[in-house]
């Protein structure tokens, strides 16, 4: 059945009656980066055809009604929009906390009726709840706002409900990941207003392959909040709110008072940040060779200083398992990294066309069909395909194939 009229079948099952509209918003994976916008560091990321689906119907009622595949229904009274602890880590919160970043920015918030179908691995690193957010913030937006919401002002409502009402300390990577489309270079000096530049991706002897461990980071917050902890401490004891506002040397020079942690976390800041600057160099000028030494430089300074590879003493199912696999599945040529927050979740591969085949069948024997793809870049953020569009045209909709 096409998915158009899939998905409009299980909305009538839902709430029967009849949906008015289809969204979708993609995930995203990271490129390079890793663990440095919080910090206002750089990064390169881009949005994947991964993606959430959506029919939807306006309502008169100030409730949202949100029914995913596989979960119970959420209703969301958008009457009371305070933060609760019995709502963190759900996506009743983060509906709630979308809706009320839009209200307190003098956005207009009503209700509708959602049925959602997900490809986006849960908890692996390719930003589920990003793509979450962005897809309600898109919806007030289309039904509310004739669609004036900025990219960035929903993606500044994605992190605040992700930070505020689901209890995750996140910065601004995933939100603009999923909000954004194409590959982007961000860089998140001004934190308010950060610089994005989207790239054309010039490489196309490279295949993204994205392996999901099977591991749930969701469950890891602590872990994951550790590392922007870290961070945050160094930059502290060097007289700096953020690791951006200093440099390698003078973090060099307060070794003494930081902890093991923070210098090292530290220290994988500022490479990451110069990888990211060769890479979007050697991007620029089509070098593959220097582009794909700086992916594998990230991978062994997340092993060695970010420590986020793998739970301490967990060596099977994790990432760094499934990064010296496709190491030795490739004979070491293309690049192999951690993607997202780590110590549970996916990894990403640039994968050579000549040992694309290889690679696949021998991961899938690993980790199974389901968790081993071939990734693509999605050219856009969240869409409202056109009324009445052809479901078949979709994958080219998202793609930037065909016209808005």
């Amino acid at each position: 059945m096409k998915q158009l009229e899939h998905l409009n079948t299980q909305f009538n099952k839902q709430f029967n009656e009849e949906s008015d509209q289809l969204f979708s918003c993609g995930g995203r994976f990271e490129i390079l980066g890793n663990h440095t916008d919080h910090n206002h560091g750089l990064c390169l990321a881009s949005a994947c055809n991964l993606e959430i689906t959506a029919s939807v119907k306006k309502t008169n009622e100030l409730k949202v009604y949100f029914a995913s595949k596989g979960f119970d229904l959420d209703e969301v009274d958008l009457s009371d929009l305070k933060a609760t602890n019995k709502e963190y880590a759900t996506s009743k919160g983060l509906i709630r906390g979308v809706a009320a970043y839009l209200k307190s920015h003098g956005y207009i918030i009503g209700g509708f009726k959602a049925y959602s179908e997900s490809t986006i691995f849960k908890g692996a690193g390719v930003s589920s709840s990003a793509a979450f957010e962005l897809l309600v913030g898109y919806i007030f937006n289309v039904l509310y706002n004739d669609g004036k919401i900025s990219k960035f002002e929903l993606c500044k409502a994605g992190k605040y409900a992700e930070n505020e009402y689901f209890g995750k300390k996140s910065g601004l990577l995933d939100q603009i990941g999923v909000g954004y489309g194409g590959v982007v270079k961000i860089d998140f000096k001004n934190i308010d207003d950060p610089l994005v530049e989207q790239i054309e991706f010039p490489f196309k002897d490279l295949h993204f392959v994205l392996v999901n461990t099977g591991g749930d980071h969701s469950n890891l917050s602590d872990l994951y909040s550790s590392i922007p902890l870290d961070m945050y401490s160094a930059a502290k004891k060097c007289g700096h709110q953020f690791l951006i506002e200093g440099n390698l040397e003078e973090l060099d020079s307060h070794k003494d008072e930081l902890s093991e942690s923070e210098y090292l976390r530290g220290l994988h800041f500022y490479l990451e940040n110069e990888r990211v600057k060769t890479a979007f160099r050697a991007i620029r000028e089509k070098d593959e060779e220097l582009f794909l030494k700086q992916i594998n430089e990230s991978r062994l300074s997340s092993t060695k200083y970010l420590k986020n590879m793998m739970v301490e003493n967990h060596y099977e199912g994790s990432p760094l398992e499934a990064c010296d696999l496709l190491l030795k599945a490739t004979e070491n040529h293309g690049a192999v990294k951690i993607n997202g927050g780590g110590f549970a979740g996916s990894v990403i591969a640039l994968v050579p066309s000549k040992y694309l085949s290889k690679t696949m069948e021998k991961m899938r024997q690993k980790y199974g069909n389901e968790n081993v793809v071939e990734i693509f870049v999605r050219e856009n953020g969240p869409l409202e395909p056109t009324s009445g569009m052809d479901p078949d045209l979709r994958v080219e909709y998202a793609k930037g194939e065909k016209d808005n």
